[in-house]
């Protein structure tokens, strides 16, 4: 990389720095994953035609949990389903648990390439 000048060395590490972004967000995902808890809602869930679904569910210890729920459809409001089966935090929820670790490996993938991309332009232009 001896061969790079000053403002492409600035723009290589600020690349590679970015690139920790999507590893906070699999890191994120691989918590939740390991973390989470299976439980089901409590009443009835709301969703924006935008597809976001708001909802409460009880936590083991009578915690209540409320927040967006990933993973739910419009219907799910639409003919008031309750009880839905779902994998949640305090704050968070998934209607499928295995989401979580396809989105984490997604990302580590992802920062994976970007990061051999990174470095291999830097290679060729060095």
């Amino acid at each position: 990389m001896s061969g790079l000048k000053v403002w492409q060395r600035v723009v290589l590490i600020v690349c590679l720095c970015a690139l920790t972004l999507p590893l906070w967000f699999a890191a994120k995902n691989t918590y939740r994953f390991i973390d989470g808890h299976h439980t089901l809602t409590e009443g009835y869930v709301h969703c924006d035609w935008d597809g976001r679904c708001q909802g409460a569910w009880r936590l083991p210890g009578g915690q209540l949990g409320r927040g967006e729920i990933d993973g739910l459809t419009f219907e799910d409001d639409e003919e008031r389903v309750t009880g839905i089966s779902l994998f949640a935090g305090a704050d968070w929820a998934v209607a499928d648990r295995s989401d979580l670790a396809v989105c984490a490996s997604l990302e580590v993938v992802g920062a994976v390439i970007g990061a051999a991309l990174v470095l291999l332009t830097a290679w060729l232009k060095s």
